[in-house]
């Protein structure tokens, strides 16, 4: 079997010089520049009649659409708690920042989070190379993050303070190799964005490949993040009689992929992670993303009503009512139950200090949210470890069940 290799990843993702916008939060405005501030030992803040909790979300930049969805979803939740009465009576408030879709405005947000605001814990990025990037400064202070990204790479290596609010793409993976073994595929294609979780995805999935002897990676290439127009490579891969190309791509450019793949004459069948859960990629791609397998926690159905869960049936209804429409991203229902999860493990701590919600968040076990039932009692920050295959049928997501 002809294999294709990886070089390794590099030890930290590269950074972007950028300063972070301006954010108006209540009555405050942050005003940041590049500059580098070192952490201090965190210090607990004074008693306040509130909870304070930083969110740092990709609300510009290449990420941004699930970047606002994520932060549509943990507003949502901080009404539901507060119009419930708060946290043992405390009301939650949000100090929030955007990160740009760059790891070093992340850094910057996430270190006057700590220094500055004192916050009481933190949600992170579905941006995964910054939550990498963040990860060593909440390490270090000992303030909980719960991070919204998929990659695999930051949970289950020891970090502390650090968890997931949805399932791992290490599961998205196993899944669609399960459907590409089922659907007989032979020779395969791997086409990539330059981005952390898109690279460790396709080197996972590389790996994967190679312990199936019935299955040979023969193409496997990266493009740019801003990259628009892939006619000519697709043209090229029509003569490599490959039969499955793996998508790792984002939400922004995933619908224009699959239109200019089927359109370069590709016949072959289609796989990918959640990108395709996104309802307006699969809208804007129409019938070019007939037949594309996805792997995801959760995939954005048309109307609550087709809604896999009543726990998503639920969301959505209050989202409807919040927003005026339906999400088009799940990074909703995981901004929404991050949200959800550190308020239940505030109820259960005995106190608001760092180690008293981090060790509450490990006892939690059996916790029903949209992404199904958490349990992070193993100490590995993954508090899901299952995941949904779907199929574009119609136009629409279905459960899609692998027939042995």
């Amino acid at each position: 079997m002809r294999r294709l290799r990886f070089g390794r990843l590099a030890a930290a993702v590269l950074m972007v010089a950028a300063s972070l916008l301006p954010t108006v939060y209540l009555d405050k405005k942050y005003e940041l520049g590049a500059q580098t501030i070192r952490v201090k030992p965190y210090e607990k803040r004074d008693d306040t009649p509130y909870i304070k909790i930083g969110v740092y979300a990709s609300l510009t930049g290449y990420a941004s659409l699930l970047g606002r969805m994520g932060q549509q979803g943990i507003r949502l939740a901080v009404e539901d708690i507060n119009g419930s009465g708060g946290v043992d009576g405390k009301e939650i408030r949000l100090i929030e920042y955007d990160d740009q879709s760059d790891s070093e405005a992340a850094v910057t947000a996430v270190r006057k989070m700590i220094e500055e605001d004192r916050v009481d814990a933190i949600i992170g990025s579905h941006t995964s190379g910054n939550i990498l990037q963040t990860t060593e400064l909440t390490e270090q202070a000992h303030v909980v993050q719960i991070g919204l990204g998929t990659s695999f790479v930051w949970t289950g290596v020891g970090n502390k303070y650090l968890f997931r609010s949805t399932a791992s793409s290490k599961y998205f993976d196993e899944l669609l190799l399960s459907a590409m073994e089922r659907q007989g595929a032979k020779r395969i294609g791997i086409l990539y964005s330059e981005t952390d979780y898109a690279e460790s995805g396709a080197r996972h999935m590389e790996a994967l490949i190679e312990d199936c002897p019935q299955m040979e990676l023969v193409w496997l290439k990266k493009h740019k993040i801003d990259e628009n127009d892939y006619s000519t490579m697709f043209m090229r891969l029509n003569h490599m009689n490959i039969d499955s190309l793996i998508l790792y791509t984002s939400s922004e450019t995933a619908s224009l992929q699959i239109r200019q793949l089927r359109q370069a004459g590709f016949q072959g069948a289609v796989y990918a992670p959640e990108s395709f859960a996104n309802s307006e990629v699969r809208r804007s791609a129409g019938d070019a993303a007939e037949g594309v397998v996805y792997a995801c926690g959760y995939s954005i159905p048309d109307s609550p009503i087709e809604a896999v869960t009543p726990e998503e049936r639920t969301f959505l209804e209050k989202f409807i009512q919040r927003y005026g429409t339906m999400p088009v991203a799940e990074a909703a229902y995981r901004g929404y139950d991050a949200m959800m999860l550190l308020a239940e493990a505030m109820r259960r701590a005995d106190t608001l200090e760092s180690e008293d919600i981090r060790d509450a968040l490990v006892s939690i076990k059996g916790y029903k949210g949209i992404g199904g039932i958490f349990d992070f009692t193993d100490g590995s920050g993954d508090g899901i470890q299952t995941a949904r295959l779907f199929r574009i049928v119609n136009g629409k997501p279905a459960l899609f069940t692998i027939q042995k």
